[in-house]
């Protein structure tokens, strides 16, 4: 063998080595490129699942602010009426007030007026010292008390009429059995 063969030997088994590692190396590229594929897929698939998350986690919050606000627009509705329902139990307490002291008043005025004697039996002004100068009665001061007995019956019956009936109360029923509930834990 001559050193030309040898070298012709050896740049054969080279090319041979080199033909083999190009197609290894082929095979594998084919493998990475079938696993490059399916893994863009995935990887659509995730990208579409993300986009589809932020869609509905947007809608979520998008519903939970409508919430929020319209539960603070409610609560606002809610002060303002307890404000109007405040002044409006203010001004029936005033209002209670203002009637309650008419209606004693006016209850004063009527018993005033029906315990008040005739004009006709008022004494004018300066007949007790003309009494007491004289020493005695008129005559028609003795006439007069029949009259006033019969005034003082009318007023009487007046205000039973007037006065309200009072009844003796009935004794609330007594249930013989009771019974406690205690609550433990």
């Amino acid at each position: 063998m001559t050193l030309l063969q040898i070298l012709d030997a050896s740049g054969l088994a080279l090319l041979t080595a080199q033909s083999g590692w190009i197609i290894l190396l082929h095979r594998r590229l084919g493998h990475l490129r079938t696993t490059l594929d399916s893994a863009g897929t995935v990887i659509g698939q995730l990208d579409a699942a993300a986009q589809r998350l932020d869609a509905s986690s947007g809608g979520i919050t998008r519903k939970v602010k409508d919430g929020l606000a319209e539960v603070d627009g409610k609560l606002t509705a809610c002060r303002n009426i307890a404000q109007e329902l405040t002044i409006a139990s203010r001004n029936a307490e005033e209002v209670a007030a203002r009637l309650d002291q008419a209606l004693r008043q006016n209850f004063k005025l009527n018993n005033a007026r029906t315990a008040a004697p005739p004009r006709e039996n008022v004494e004018p002004l300066g007949f007790a010292a003309r009494l007491s100068a004289r020493g005695e009665a008129p005559p028609a001061a003795e006439a007069a008390r029949p009259a006033q007995a019969a005034l003082a019956q009318q007023l009487l019956a007046a205000e039973l009429t007037r006065a309200p009936v009072l009844q003796a109360p009935e004794p609330f029923p007594v249930r013989a059995e009771r019974s406690v509930r205690v609550k433990l834990g």
